[in-house]
């Protein structure tokens, strides 16, 4: 028995060169999708440290604003620290500083140069660490009690996407005077 073959012309199919550009296609769009997928991961955990460090600078000044808006006065002032003192026994005296990149506030305890603070606890979150914090006093005699400060926090990652600085001036004047 002898098995003969025709060819058929009508068939249609893929030849190599076809196939390879089809491939190369198709790797070309996936490697585009990926990508594009990485940009919106990346954008994504860049803006998480954005919101994480002005939500941490808004209640940083907004606490800073009101303690001193609130103080009956003004103990010391340092180029890093403010002491205030407050008409309120439990609050008096409140002390604001940087210790380890956190700001923090402490109050009681009865001193007027802030030593020996009864409570203590920090104003920014762990994800965030404060470089810089300056106050000064701009105070007019005793008929006006005025102090400036300057705030930078930023975060503390160390990729591109994680790095984020925020810096805040302000200017209170004390209520009680």
């Amino acid at each position: 028995m002898k098995k003969t073959f025709t060819l058929r012309t009508g068939e249609k199919g893929f030849t190599l060169i076809e196939l390879i550009l089809y491939i190369a296609l198709i790797a070309i769009f996936i490697n585009g999708a990926i990508l594009f997928a990485w940009d919106i991961i990346y954008g994504g955990a860049k803006s998480g440290v954005q919101r994480e460090v002005n939500q941490n600078m808004r209640l940083a000044s907004k606490r800073i604003e009101y303690e001193l808006r609130n103080a009956s006065g003004i103990n010391s002032v340092s180029s890093n620290s403010v002491c205030l003192s407050s008409a309120t026994a439990l609050r008096n005296p409140t002390r604001i500083y940087v210790s380890t990149g956190q700001l923090r506030i402490g109050w009681g305890g009865g001193s007027s140069d802030c030593t020996g603070l009864t409570n203590d606890e920090p104003l920014t979150s762990n994800k965030v660490a404060v470089s810089s914090l300056q106050f000064s006093d701009n105070s007019s005699g005793s008929d006006s009690l005025n102090v400036d400060y300057a705030l930078t926090i930023q975060s503390t990652g160390t990729r591109q996407e994680w790095q984020e600085s925020q810096s805040y001036q302000g200017s209170v004047e004390l209520r009680s005077n």
